[in-house]
């Protein structure tokens, strides 16, 4: 109930009426009121759209730190909450409302015939017993504790926790002080880790895993965005650092004998797609070509028919707004010989995109040199021709220069007000990939903006990460792909 009661409570706050808050999200009024009334669940894309609407962060809407004591938070005994884990252990949390906390207080009961699993992460953890008889192990070192013990510890070391006869009763503070979500450099990059936190957790599917796979993968089961992880290919070769959360991993092994393994990995791995197993898949060191081509295979592949293509997501310093650059890594132009057809399937994946992350009608600025058609410039007649095409539940123009297509005031200075896209732009679609490349870097690294980034073309999404992404860009990739897994193109 406490989503939906948050919402009534801020958007009261806000002087908004249920109607034309319902209205801004395309939903009826029954809708927001099976919300705030009956604790209808809400879906990530959804909350995202709240958020914007009511000028607040998803937190305050899950949470409802603003309607709180700045700072304060009280939990009454019947207001904690039980957190679902995978193991037996019967969790409750003791400060669920405080929004952005670095420590997570738990009580933890834990049975004699509860399972013990190792986990591992980065960290501290102190430990209080109130009853019973605790063991834990801690980086292969076992310890008893009575009543009345504590222990503190590194969390980063393997550690488990078992009941020395039929029960224990702790009380548990964890520091996490490298959660992503505190890294996060923007409010929207944060909301978007929150939103895929509070939804169903994910599997995905990892062909032939790296390095850089399999921390990324390991990060987003410490944050319970992911919850399985298939990973395909030879054991012996998998990074030792699955075996962190190895309760998590399940191993498909393929025969590493033969010129064709990668192929076979990644037949595989679409096979594991098409069978419901993962709801993303992951390239790990594998050939992109073969990986790709077992994707877009007519007969046993994932393709949906749509062109394959990399949607980048963005938030930009003084924009309040996601910013999705599209396409910077995969289609070396807009158009393929003149085909429209690929330059509208780049536009509707970014489309896709965009409404998965709340922005209930997206405006797509199809970029070029400056805002007027010229036959010197192929491109920019090619820019208007896709704005004057019909799109549904967007709004698309073209040919808009960089500074038309994002900043209001230029399109004062230029004259141009009246249009719907100039100074507004959710969406900017470059003419070729070195344009879309050249933007993504200056924003990535001279800018020092996050960015998470997604393929869409496929019946799930794509996530190809390069070993110069950043920690953060791998892990705000799984958590786009998690939001955009979750969300129904067709409504």
């Amino acid at each position: 109930m406490f989503t939906g009661e948050n919402i009534k409570k801020i958007r009261i706050d806000r002087n908004i009426s249920r109607r034309k808050l319902a209205e801004s999200i395309e939903k009826d009024e029954l809708y927001l009121k099976l919300v705030e009334e009956e604790g209808l669940e809400v879906s990530v894309s959804d909350l995202l759209k709240i958020a914007n609407i009511l000028d607040t962060d998803v937190s305050s809407l899950i949470d409802g730190m603003g309607l709180y004591e700045k700072g304060v938070v009280i939990t009454r005994e019947d207001s904690r909450v039980r957190v679902e884990r995978k193991t037996r252990l019967d969790y409750e949390s003791l400060a669920p409302h405080y929004s952005g906390r670095h420590v997570e207080p738990f009580l933890v009961e834990i049975k004699e015939n509860d399972i013990v699993e190792y986990s591992s992460h980065e960290g501290e953890e102190f430990h209080y017993v109130m009853s019973g008889v605790l063991k834990i192990s801690v980086d292969d070192k076992e310890y008893i504790l009575n009543p009345g013990d504590t222990i503190y510890f590194d969390s980063s070391f393997p550690h488990a926790l078992s009941a020395v006869g039929e029960k224990v009763n702790i009380l548990a503070a964890i520091y996490n002080g490298a959660s992503m979500t505190h890294m996060a450099r923007s409010q929207k990059m944060a909301d978007l880790i929150q939103g895929a936190k509070i939804q169903k957790s994910v599997n995905i599917v990892i062909v032939i895993p790296n390095n850089h796979a399999i921390d990324a993968v390991n990060r987003a089961i410490e944050e319970l965005v992911v919850a399985n992880a298939y990973i395909v290919g030879n054991p012996e070769k998998f990074p030792v650092q699955y075996k962190n959360y190895i309760d998590n991993y399940k191993i498909v092994p393929i025969d590493p004998e033969g010129d064709d393994f990668e192929f076979r990995c990644a037949e595989k791995g679409v096979a594991l797609i098409k069978s419901n197993h993962g709801q993303m898949l992951m390239k790990g060191n594998i050939n992109t070509a073969v990986f790709m081509k077992s994707i877009l295979n007519k007969e046993h592949g994932i393709g949906t028919g749509r062109r394959l293509s990399l949607v980048s997501i963005f938030e930009l310093p003084k924009l309040n707004r996601f910013i999705i650059l599209t396409d910077p890594g995969i289609n070396p132009e807009l158009t393929l010989k003149s085909d429209i057809s690929t330059s509208k399937d780049i536009i509707i994946n970014a489309i896709d995109v965009a409404k998965s992350l709340g922005i209930t009608r997206p405006k797509v600025a199809v970029l070029d040199a400056n805002e007027k058609t010229s036959e010197k410039i192929p491109t920019s007649i090619f820019a208007k021709q896709l704005s004057e095409m019909e799109w549904n539940g967007a709004d698309v123009y073209g040919p808009l220069s960089y500074d038309l297509a994002l900043y209001e005031e230029s399109v004062k200075e230029k004259g141009l007000t009246g249009n719907i896209v100039a100074g507004k732009a959710d969406i900017l679609i470059v003419p070729h990939l070195a344009g879309g490349n050249f933007l993504y870097k200056a924003w990535a690294m001279t800018m020092s903006a996050d960015v998470a980034n997604v393929v869409l073309g496929a019946s799930v999404p794509v996530i190809i990460t390069s070993r110069s992404d950043s920690d953060m860009t791998k892990f705000l990739s799984l958590c786009a792909s998690a939001v955009y897994s979750a969300y129904n193109p067709e409504g």
